[in-house]
């Protein structure tokens, strides 16, 4: 289907790995067992790995390898909730300022002006992370402030870029020399999404950012294409800008096929907002 498969991936080696003594037919309900529940999950991801490994195991028994499906009981779904941590500018301040206070520590592959690149690249842009790490130089049209996206679906897509974002973009490519890929460890090879969360996290708590709302996740570099979202939603309304054009264009810029997101992004908008977007929403 053209979709790319990299986590799921290593989900699967890393279940090979745990069971390396065992063939297919001999894989049993409790080794699928012990693997699901061997580190904590939260509900959604304990649901999402049990579907991911059910359908590899789907595919077998299809093909007769194997006679029944070994899984234990599922879970629940239960009800999804939306709720994504929205950084202030201060917060982002701080975390650009902690970047370079990391580099000694062990494993630190990504350097301080790359992390404050793609930190601000996201913040500025509201790109997926996969999207951000797979940008290259072909892909930059500096000239027009112009950057085009490997969509994670779909076709590639461009979108332009400020004056500001654009001669940080030169910047950065200039005191690096950029040769291909723009976001590279230290030995040159490709961020993965992995490497840059946990660098992301490192820099967090260094900087103090943490939820006390209660929520288990902690922000991430996720949020800060939510963090996008709200900003601009926000700032057009305290311009008082045409909000009804400028949702259809957010949608679009943001590689969204649907409308919907308004419905996500309003309760987090400050709240003498909020009624206001409802109203709008009404018609869309």
């Amino acid at each position: 289907m053209g979709r790319r498969y990299v986590s799921n991936a290593k989900e699967l080696r890393a279940f090979a790995r745990m069971n390396a003594d065992l063939l297919l037919g001999e894989v049993k309900r409790n080794h699928v067992s012990i693997f699901l529940n061997c580190r904590p999950l939260d509900r959604w991801s304990w649901v999402g790995r049990y579907a991911r490994l059910r359908a590899f195991f789907a595919y077998w028994l299809s093909r007769q390898q194997i006679n029944r499906l070994p899984m234990p009981r599922a879970r629940r779904a239960g009800q999804q909730m939306f709720s994504p941590y929205i950084f202030t500018f201060s917060e982002i301040r701080a975390l650009l300022q902690k970047a370079p206070e990391i580099q000694n520590r062990l494993h630190s592959g990504v350097r301080p002006e790359t992390f404050r690149t793609l930190v601000i690249l996201l913040c500025a842009t509201g790109m997926w992370l996969s999207e951000a790490l797979s940008l290259r130089l072909r892909d930059l049209d500096l000239e027009h402030s112009v950057l085009t996206l490997s969509s994670r679906l779909g076709a590639p897509r461009q979108i332009p870029i400020g004056s500001d974002l654009t001669s940080l973009m030169k910047q950065y490519l200039a005191a690096l020399e950029i040769r291909d890929l723009l976001f590279i460890t230290k030995l040159g090879s490709q961020i993965s999404i992995q490497r840059a969360a946990i660098h992301f996290r490192r820099v967090r708590k260094l900087a103090g950012i943490k939820r006390t709302d209660g929520a288990t996740r902690q922000p991430g570099l996720r949020d800060l294409r939510h963090t996008f979202a709200v900003h601009r939603i926000s700032d057009w309304y305290q311009k008082k800008a045409n909000i009804d054009l400028m949702l259809p264009r957010l949608a679009a810029y943001m590689g969204l096929q649907t409308l919907s997101f308004t419905d996500r992004y309003l309760p987090l908008t400050p709240k003498h907002f909020r009624q206001q977007v409802r109203e709008l929403s009404k018609g869309m």
